[in-house]
């Protein structure tokens, strides 16, 4: 988990500069290039839950990642902002080998199953083990405010 003073840092650490991705400079087989997905339109929050909790410390919002976003380092600079602001501690549910918000500090947890049966039953899992006040897609980050 990231103590609420690391979130500084992670501000510190964001930038749409990447590492150069090695497998692709050499031309190596079975690399997956995976587009982000189309960002939809929402103009309301995802869930008034989020804000009103019992613990007066931290809310915990679940991020669910299922394909690797263009602009990461904007919503991890969002996420990290209402982290400071709001008391909102995300973790990312990642579908994907990488989210892409692990190299900025992110708490990330990996959700595999053989189907998606199996991978709802790990994100249950995972939910009730954060305490997640709720869970929303990557895509609807831009709504939070």
């Amino acid at each position: 988990m990231t103590p609420e003073d690391d979130w500084p840092s992670i501000i510190a650490r964001i930038t749409p500069n990447a590492p150069v991705d090695l497998d692709k400079a050499l031309g190596v087989a079975g690399d997956v290039d995976a587009a982000a997905p189309p960002a939809t339109q929402v103009t309301r929050p995802p869930s008034a839950r989020l804000w009103a909790r019992r613990d007066p410390k931290a809310s915990y919002l679940g991020i669910r990642v299922r394909q690797p976003a263009d602009n990461t380092a904007q919503l991890a600079a969002q996420l990290a902002a209402a982290a400071i602001e709001r008391a909102v501690i995300p973790i990312i549910l990642s579908y994907c080998e990488r989210s892409g918000f692990e190299r900025f500090g992110f708490r990330v947890e990996r959700v595999l199953g053989e189907s998606d049966e199996a991978e709802m039953a790990m994100e249950t899992e995972l939910a009730r083990f954060w305490d997640l006040a709720i869970v929303i897609d990557l895509e609807d980050v831009a709504n939070l405010g």
